[in-house]
């Protein structure tokens, strides 16, 4: 495993700005301590607030410099939420509170920062639900194919107190403290093959994450699923050893796929979720007051993310198709076509995770169409 900046768990609790671990050419720190008035009206420049209690003055107290980490790019979603948080916190707190933000990996994959996190050497992560049920498993029934048309039934379902505090309680138990749900929009099918029918989809290679539930459902649909590290798709769609990937569009854009593809076929087969954490371990060494802080300053952030990344899809989408890469649009039929191959995939997630949960999945997402 990459080996992650340590922080001890003293350090983790209470880490003053001079003692902590310091920042190197993979990260950077927080914008300089705002000019603050020492109470909670210094916010910093964004539309979107946190809700938080007037009568706290933030600027006192422990100081902190904590560890914000992703395995996603600057320039993304989930770099827009990460800086949203540090220049939020830094400008609340006039600076006793800065994170020291990494991006890309370099503090290791998401494999590794979920491991990171439990262990407090990190202090928030943000990455895939589909890789951290690796760790919380009950994760996986967030992701049943086609379940939800778009990514505002997806948030809504995931905001349902209900649907929060069950999966909330899940990362409890597991070394997390959940802060709330975020996503880069839906997932998309991209291929060199149209895709027309359901039955285009047999015998495709298509690049998919490492996670079993997802090989499932690639499999119901008659394709030939191949994980594959992120790293080696461009490559992989290049050579030839892939015929096909999925991914939202804004990973798709960013990352040059339509380069390689010759169609962007819109399945909206799954949201591209996302969560954002913080270890367990230091959110119960906190006090009251910053425990609120961190918690409002998070459920924020997830809204300037979700309406960042709702602003940027239109822009994404067109960028595509103006470098002539086809956007196919599947009919209702075929949809639910594509749905009704994924009954088996169903059947084994209530099998493993039992009826009262994907019921509760189900029917809040319902709740929501």
């Amino acid at each position: 495993m990459k080996k992650i900046l340590s922080l001890s768990l003293a350090a983790a609790m209470a880490l003053s700005l001079a003692a902590c671990g310091g920042s190197s050419a993979s990260s950077s720190s927080a914008a300089p301590a705002a000019s603050a008035s020492g109470t909670a009206s210094a916010l910093a420049d964004y539309d979107i607030q946190p809700e938080l209690d007037e009568s706290v003055d933030y600027t006192q107290g422990d100081p902190y410099s904590f560890i914000i980490a992703t395995d996603g790019a600057e320039d993304r979603v989930d770099g827009l939420l990460v800086h949203y948080m540090a220049d939020e916190l830094n400008a609340i707190t006039g600076g006793r509170i800065q994170l020291q933000t990494y991006f890309n990996g370099s503090m290791g994959t998401d494999t590794e920062l979920c491991e990171s996190t439990q262990a407090g050497d990190v202090a928030f992560f943000l990455g895939s639900t589909a890789f951290t049920a690796n760790f919380v498993p009950e994760l996986s029934v967030i992701d049943l194919p086609f379940l939800y048309k778009d990514a505002q039934q997806f948030r809504k379902t995931m905001d349902d107190e209900t649907v929060y505090n069950y999966y909330s309680d899940k990362y409890d138990s597991n070394g997390f403290k959940l802060i709330g749900f975020f996503d880069q929009g839906m997932r998309q099918m991209t291929s060199n093959i149209r895709v027309q029918t359901a039955d285009d989809m047999k015998g495709q290679k298509i690049r998919v994450m490492e996670n079993k539930l997802h090989i499932s459902i690639w499999q119901a649909l008659g394709a030939n699923p191949s994980p594959m590290a992120f790293s080696e798709v461009y490559m992989a769609l290049q050579q030839g050893t892939i015929d096909a990937q999925e991914n939202p569009f804004e990973v798709i854009y960013a990352n040059r796929l339509y380069e390689q593809q010759k169609y962007v076929i819109l399945t909206n087969h799954l949201p591209a979720s996302h969560n954002l954490l913080i270890s367990q371990i230091v959110f119960d060494a906190l006090s009251e007051s910053d425990q609120a802080l961190i918690m409002a300053v998070g459920k924020a952030a997830i809204q300037y993310s979700r309406e960042q990344c709702d602003a940027r899809l239109e822009d994404r989408m067109k960028k595509v198709e103006e470098t002539g890469t086809e956007i196919v649009t599947l009919s209702d039929d075929v949809l639910q076509q594509l749905r009704d191959k994924c009954q088996p995939v169903y059947d084994d997630v209530r099998a493993t995770y039992g009826d009262e949960q994907v019921d509760m999945q189900i029917n809040t997402a319902s709740k929501y169409a």
